[in-house]
């Protein structure tokens, strides 16, 4: 374990997958939810202290301020600095979405079925996008409504679409089951847009890896950047959703299947929580959640740099959201 400091990111590499991936478990932990505002609070200004006064330091070991850290990332804005609404943090994602997996991969995808659960569950993902986002820009109520109609409507067109489109095909029951996941792949792209459309045309905030000061203006190219590696994480993170219908099917194929409806729901719901966790830890561990680039990936105006200590700046990093 890294010794703790304020501009270390985590106690783990996360040049490396692998580390990526035991940063994110620490910080999706369902174990984070129960901290008060106060605990919260008190734990912010411990950190923000630590570095400047070094009597804090001989309080506490580094493995206990490593996990104030994740509790702090957990349900603080890592810009705003303000606790995000309880049921869109990273902590508590995986208990919330359980009931939404349910409806999208177990239950049979009826229309009203896919209706209701696609309708949920693209609720959910924008707000949880809303309320994770880059901070940088401000959105409008109007862009806030075209955006949510865009989601749903995209999801339950995608799931519907598709559903019709495999039956008349007469497609394996199994491709028929997994019709919800083209809708929710094709709203996550619709979803992910409309959230991030301000960032496409004002840019997002970027920062001097060496000293963290913000730089001047605003980039778009970063924007795009912060984009496409969040989309790539929104396609992986619904994959494991669709694995418990499989591992069902084959346990009624092989009449394994609890026989108890209470008994064979508690199944059901409990491998749709453990294999989104899988999901969430394996999708958002892809990418860092601050990346870093050379200054020559961005606008012109961000070389050729110098930061407050008169270095040339080499490395620029800006926040690429959830």
């Amino acid at each position: 374990m890294k010794r703790y400091t304020n501009t270390e990111d985590s106690a783990e590499d996360l040049t490396t997958y692998w580390g990526r991936l035991k940063h994110f478990q620490n910080i999706i932990s369902p174990a984070n939810i129960f901290y008060s505002p106060e605990q919260l609070s008190e734990y912010g200004k411990i950190l923000e202290s630590v570095d400047k006064d070094p009597s804090i330091r001989t309080k506490y070991t580094d493995q206990q301020l490593w996990k104030m850290r994740y509790v702090v990332d957990s349900n603080i804005h890592p810009q705003l600095k303000e606790p995000v609404n309880i049921l869109f943090r990273t902590s508590t994602f995986v208990p919330v979405n359980v009931p939404l997996a349910f409806g999208l991969a177990v239950l049979p995808p009826t229309p009203i079925n896919q209706l209701l659960a696609q309708s949920a569950n693209q609720t959910y993902n924008f707000m949880f996008n809303y309320c994770n986002r880059n901070a940088s820009n401000v959105f409008s109520n109007e862009m806030l409504a075209f955006s949510y109609g865009g989601a749903v409507s995209s999801a339950v067109v995608g799931s519907l679409g598709t559903s019709w489109l495999f039956k008349k095909l007469n497609a394996p029951a199994l491709l028929i089951r997994a019709c919800p996941l083209f809708g929710v792949l094709i709203a996550n792209t619709f979803n992910l847009f409309f959230a991030r459309y301000p960032d496409f045309q004002k840019g997002i905030q970027v920062f001097d890896d060496e000293t963290q000061e913000p730089l001047p203006g605003l980039s778009k190219e970063a924007a795009k950047i912060a984009f496409f590696r969040t989309l790539v994480t929104r396609y992986i993170l619904p994959l494991p959703m669709f694995i418990p219908p499989i591992v069902i099917y084959y346990m009624k194929q092989a009449k394994c299947y609890p026989q108890g409806r209470a008994i064979g729901l508690a199944l059901d719901l409990s491998l749709s929580g453990f294999f989104l966790y899988c999901g969430l830890s394996v999708g958002i561990g892809i990418f860092p959640q601050y990346l870093k680039v050379n200054p020559t990936d961005l606008e012109s105006q961000y070389q050729n740099l110098t930061n407050s200590k008169g270095n040339k700046i080499k490395t620029i990093v800006f926040n690429k959201g959830l």
